[in-house]
């Protein structure tokens, strides 16, 4: 009788335990697969504020200071910090500049971490893009607006034939929130 019991206690215990172990995983499944997105709202909350505070957006585009037989092929499109055009160049002092006005409408201050130009400029490209007034480090406060100024000039080390030579770019601006 005394093993009977014996075995009747130990799957108790044993049944007890498994279920013990089981809520244990199951707990701590719940624990990763909640804990990181937890995490990340918390940081970008403490670091950034709520996402209505983050606005920053291109708000205006003007073509300036055509020279040559330089034209727009596609016109200038924009959404948040993208900016995208397309030019035509056909020789030696053929340029065209565009303005961009870049405004914080949000209501954290901002500095610029990164400007890139997609494609990047190869040596021998026949279009090269520059960019100016606005430059990595420069601040954008709350509330107020900056002048991006990107410039598509035809490359006068260009060796090959220069006919209707198109090409397309984006502008992209990236910031971070500006340290107190």
């Amino acid at each position: 009788m005394k093993k009977e019991s014996f075995l009747k206690t130990g799957t108790v215990k044993w049944k007890t335990v498994t279920l013990i172990v089981l809520c244990a995983f199951v707990f701590s499944v719940g624990i990763v697969a909640f804990a990181q997105p937890l995490a990340y709202r918390l940081f970008n909350t403490a670091n950034q504020g709520n996402t209505t505070d983050w606005n920053i957006v291109f708000t205006k585009a003007i073509q300036r200071n055509i020279s040559g037989n330089a034209k727009e092929v596609r016109p200038v499109s924009y959404t948040s910090t993208t900016a995208s055009f397309a030019v035509e160049l056909t020789g030696i002092g053929d340029s065209i500049t565009y303005d961009f006005t870049v405004t914080n409408k949000g209501r954290v201050d901002a500095e610029v971490e990164s400007i890139y130009i997609v494609p990047t400029n190869k040596e021998d490209d026949a279009i090269l893009f520059t960019t100016s007034n606005l430059y990595v480090g420069d601040d954008l406060l709350v509330g107020k607006s900056k002048d991006i100024r990107v410039t598509a000039k035809f490359n006068p080390n260009f060796k090959e034939d220069a006919r209707n030579l198109e090409k397309s770019v984006t502008v992209i601006l990236n910031f971070v929130q500006k340290e107190k």
